[in-house]
């Protein structure tokens, strides 16, 4: 077994602290991904499960054994860093059998190891050669090969996607996460993608200055944001969330008198709320039944159009509509219901989903 618990977790630098007290569990062979902007501590978490941060704080256990004192060769964890960290003045094949060598493993563990490697990575043909001459893919491949020989009880990945194109992103995405499927062992990926993290993750952990904000299943975090911190964070484009209050079991837009449709708010209290809706949740009314949306900036997407602009005559929104929806120019007016039934309403001073 290789769950990943962590307790209460915590690490400072200086009087500066970064991570605040997490509970986490990560099952065996679930793959999940840390995501958040930058400076939430994503990268210090990760690196504390790697044993190359200490941890100040709370405990964290691999396969039920707590590894707070233990050395990172010791832990049963392999990580691919984002800069690869390949040597080289050595071969492909120097850089994955590296760490066996140093393990003092047979000379046909090694090799049988490595070939295993490289042929699940498609990489056979590349073992003679030496960093410099291979693309970002193929080092990006050689690094995770690298993991791979070790066999690691967990796989850690620190933003190993960074650094290359869109089209190679989406390609080595795929690869990762067929590799999962095919190997089954726990990986823990971090990432300030949310594409990234919505299509590779079983779970999915947003974290904010230094806590977990939301953990859960991709669709988890999309349907059912837990505060408006995770609902801004996760879709892209962003959710809307535009100020309201409820009135007498309904749900206005903050200074108009513009009703909100399909929002269940009959036992909710008068008073200010958080409305947020998803851009592609936004109904198009041709019959003139709806909220007027002004169009300030268009996006053409080629399969959707993302429309910026004035809803109501008040709070800026921004929409997603079908390419075969008849495209709109900037200036044009039309009428729209926020939400499509699918609403979100949050408390107005906690941030929190009510």
């Amino acid at each position: 077994m290789a769950t990943v618990t962590l307790r209460d977790l915590r690490k400072s630098f200086g009087d500066t602290e970064v991570i605040k007290g997490i509970d986490l569990e990560i099952e065996d062979g679930k793959f999940c991904v840390l995501v958040g902007p930058s400076g939430c501590g994503k990268s210090t978490l990760l690196r504390m499960i790697a044993g190359l941060e200490d941890i100040d704080g709370g405990a964290l256990s691999i396969g039920g054994e707590v590894m707070n004192d233990i050395a990172p060769a010791e832990r049963g964890v392999s990580m691919v860093f984002q800069s690869y960290a390949l040597y080289p003045h050595m071969t492909v094949y120097q850089n994955m059998s590296f760490g066996l060598k140093l393990a003092k493993e047979s000379d046909e563990t090694v090799e049988e190891r490595v070939r295993n490697a490289a042929e699940i990575l498609q990489i056979t043909d590349l073992l003679d050669r030496k960093p410099k001459a291979l693309s970002g893919g193929q080092r990006q491949r050689v690094a995770i090969g690298r993991a791979i020989v070790r066999d690691p009880k967990v796989f850690l990945f620190d933003e190993p996607l960074s650094n290359l194109d869109a089209t190679l992103r989406v390609q080595m995405r795929l690869e990762i996460s067929r590799l999962h499927r095919r190997l089954g062992t726990t990986m823990i990926h971090v990432t300030h993608d949310q594409v990234e993290a919505m299509t590779l993750a079983d779970q999915i952990v947003v974290l904010n200055q230094g806590v977990v904000a939301q953990a859960g299943t991709p669709r988890d975090l999309y349907d059912r944001p837990a505060n408006t911190f995770v609902a801004g964070f996760i879709g892209s484009p962003a959710m809307n969330l535009l100020d309201a209050r409820v009135k007498g079991g309904s749900v206005v837009l903050e200074g108009t008198d513009a009703r909100i449709e399909g929002v269940d708010a009959a036992d909710r209290p008068d008073g200010p709320v958080t409305l947020g809706f998803r851009p592609e949740h936004a109904e198009l009314r041709d019959d003139g039944d709806g909220l007027p949306f002004e169009v300030e900036v268009m996006e053409d997407l080629g399969d959707t159009c993302v429309l910026h602009g004035v809803l109501a005559d008040g709070p800026q929104a921004t929409l997603r509509i079908p390419a075969e929806t008849a495209l709109p120019a900037r200036g044009d007016r039309m009428c729209v219901m926020p939400g499509d039934g699918r609403c979100h309403l949050f408390d107005r001073d906690s941030g929190q989903r009510i």
